[in-house]
């Protein structure tokens, strides 16, 4: 099996942004399902502040980096 080479910190920055905008389809359908389920839709939504963390601290980590060159 071949590796393959790391994904550039704009590309993760978008592969968290879909990964976010998926959460808020699942967390949709899990609240329209009824009140029962709303410890799950709880879930999604602390895994949404995860990645949303995930995501500004790419940002900032490629404006940073596009600051020094």
């Amino acid at each position: 099996m071949t590796a393959r080479p790391a994904m550039s910190l704009e590309s993760l920055a978008t592969y968290y942004r879909g990964v976010f905008f998926a959460t808020v389809a699942l967390k949709g359908r899990l609240a329209s399902l009824g009140p029962e389920l709303r410890p799950a839709v709880r879930e999604v939504t602390q895994y949404q502040a995860m990645v949303k963390h995930f995501v500004d601290a790419l940002e900032k980590t490629v404006e940073m980096r596009e600051a020094r060159s």
